[in-house]
């Protein structure tokens, strides 16, 4: 290879230097990388769309267990209410009196209270037989003949033979005109004594916005359309609320075939500009549909492949460089021979000689320069492929991340605060509610910055929990209206809280105090001040407060110096950060500045 290109510099006297070079390049970086690339393109297409499909339907697994898991909340609530035999009893009583008729009434409409107290629980509805003196009560009660045979549902439900059956989205009107968009799960009650006869239908009704609220956490493109269709077609949640109960574009031929997979990828014959995505949901007769618009495919073969060309010619320039400094070299040294072998044959045969042999002056001038751009463009590729190779790094480990799912936390402390209302110890349930509101405003869907109202929210429920056990210190708020929408970074303010309770107020006899918590607006700056009237710290401690963490100093020196790193990083502002006053007896004044600006409002 080296001989046949120092050949093409060597016996094409014709060719200058430049037309040589870009020949060699045409023919052994260029021509070989386009066919190269064309192959390549040609089969990434397939491949994008695979790896597209399979990450979607991960994303579309991990989303039907999170929906199956809502919706098996519900279910446990339907299966409680029917494993109570005093419903049947109740239902089934059409001779009892209207006085003990009555009281059935009340017995069930407590127990159907205490069930909808699930945050997810629109209502439970009980449809019993006319003759019951209840059955236009409206509120819980309504008589069977509300719905019958004429609702569409109806034989779909019958057919379950007392199993749950999840009714698609539709609007219900509620007692005092409320109106809502909601999914049921409901059920037939048969008769004990005669299990062909139907005594009551009983009804769930869960907020539709369940459903939206677990979709939304979806990621998709502007181009991407996701809905949740039943077996009918019919829409059960979508973006667009105006469409729910519309039905779906997609052939009912086609749609039952989907129906007989759990989940898989098929090209809307429709449409041909577009691709299928789907997963059922398990205890449902309903499935998630993604459509994927095929010009994402195709864009995104394409950008793969610019930047594969890229690189392939760039690594093949490297070469093709590599290759012209060996024959430049080899160049340079039979130019260093030429040159002794001049000044010898000047040394022996006079100046004449020399005019004869030696070269050019504006040759060697071209090649001292061709060697000076070619080591400056060794250069420069070295750094941008350092670069590159950094950038490819980075984006690994950002791949790697991993991405915590509190939704099993949730539905533990959802179960527990459950069972603590059954049990009808409402002081527990009332610290777990707070303590899932801790953990929930902690989380906050994964962002890292949020609003000062909800960072007061997050310390309104870690005081409610540590107020439980000590009912000693008290809270004072002093709020700026228009300060509360401003963004500041997450967990902000709760440390700073939890020092003073813990180190100020917690180390008084007795232990009783008062944080006084007050923001307000200074400019583009957010002042937040933070008042305890707790022991105070003398001067060393406070300059120990902001070294960075180490082994010997406290959990609280890590806390504030963790804090007023993250507000300078946010703040990008050297006035920016945590400022504290204190003295020993007087209690500690804790004063952050935050740039914010209006932005913060959206």
């Amino acid at each position: 290879m080296i001989g046949r290109i120092e050949g093409l510099f060597r016996y094409n006297p014709g060719l200058s230097m430049t037309k040589k070079v870009i020949v060699l390049y045409l023919f052994i970086v260029l021509l070989p990388g386009c066919l190269l690339m064309y192959g390549y393109y040609s089969r990434t297409s397939s491949i994008i769309e695979r790896d597209m499909s399979e990450s979607m339907l991960q994303t579309l697994k991990q989303s039907e267990a999170n929906i199956a898991d809502r919706l098996g909340n519900i279910e446990n609530i339907s299966n409680s209410l029917i494993a109570n035999q005093d419903v049947f009893r109740f239902l089934s009583s059409l001779e009892k009196h209207p006085a003990e008729q009555f009281e059935h009434f009340q017995a069930m409409e407590k127990l159907l209270a205490g069930a909808e107290r699930s945050h997810d629980v629109q209502r439970i509805r009980l449809f019993v037989r006319p003759q019951l003196t209840y059955a236009n009560e409206s509120l819980h009660f309504f008589p069977l003949t509300d719905i019958g045979p004429s609702s569409p549902w109806y034989d779909r439900m019958m057919a379950q033979n007392g199993a749950i059956y999840w009714r698609s989205s539709y609007r219900q009107t509620y007692l005092g005109g409320e109106d809502a968009a909601v999914v049921s799960a409901v059920r037939m009650l048969r008769d004990p004594a005669d299990f062909e006869a139907v005594i009551g239908v009983l009804s769930v009704d869960v907020k539709e916005e369940l459903l939206r609220e677990l979709m939304q956490r979806i990621e998709l493109a502007p181009s991407q359309d996701i809905a949740i269709m039943d077996r009918s077609g019919a829409l059960v949640y979508h973006a667009d609320s105006t469409r729910l109960g519309q039905q779906s574009v997609i052939r009912s031929d086609q749609l039952e075939s989907m129906f007989r997979s759990s989940e898989g990828y098929v090209h809307d014959t429709d449409d041909s500009g577009h691709s299928l995505l789907f997963r059922r949901i398990a205890l449902t007769d309903w499935m998630i549909v993604v459509k994927l618009p095929t010009r994402d495919v195709s864009g995104e073969s394409v950008a793969l492949t610019k930047i594969s060309v890229v690189l392939a010619l760039a690594g093949g320039s490297v070469v093709f460089i590599f290759l012209l400094v060996v024959v430049f070299s080899l160049a340079v040294e039979r130019l260093g021979k030429r040159i002794r072998e001049l000044i010898r044959l000047i040394k022996t045969g006079g100046i004449e000689r020399f005019d004869e042999n030696w070269p050019q002056a504006g040759d060697l001038r071209m090649l001292e320069q061709g060697i000076a751009r070619m080591v400056q463009t060794v250069q420069d590729l070295t750094a941008e492929s350092y670069q590159a190779k950094l950038h490819e790094r980075d984006a690994q480990l950002k791949a790697l991340q991993a991405q915590i799912n509190p939704h099993f936390l949730y539905n533990t402390l959802d179960s527990m605060n459950w069972m603590a209302i059954r049990r009808e110890a409402d002081d527990i349930s009332q610290m777990i509610d707070s303590l899932s509101t801790y953990f929930r405003l902690s989380l906050s869907k994964g962002r890292d910055v949020v609003t000062l109202d909800e960072e007061l929210q997050l310390i309104r429920s870690y005081m409610h929990i540590h107020n439980t056990r000590d009912a000693g210190i008290r809270m004072q708020y002093d709020l700026e209206e228009a300060a509360l929408p401003r963004r500041l970074p997450k967990l902000t303010l709760q440390p700073i809280v939890e020092n003073a309770v813990l180190h100020g107020i917690g180390q008084k006899r007795p232990k009783q105090g008062v944080i006084t918590i007050a923001a307000r607006l200074d400019g583009p700056l957010l002042a937040v001040t933070v008042t305890d009237d707790g022991i105070g710290m003398p001067p060393s401690k406070l300059e120990k407060l902001f070294q960075p963490p180490s082994s010997e100093l406290a959990a609280t020196s890590y806390g504030l110096y963790n804090v007023s790193e993250r507000i300078r990083l946010y703040s990008q502002d050297a006035s920016c950060g945590v400022f504290i006053e204190s003295e020993p007896g007087a209690g500690t004044t804790v004063r952050l500045r935050i740039r914010t600006d209006a932005r913060g409002q959206e």
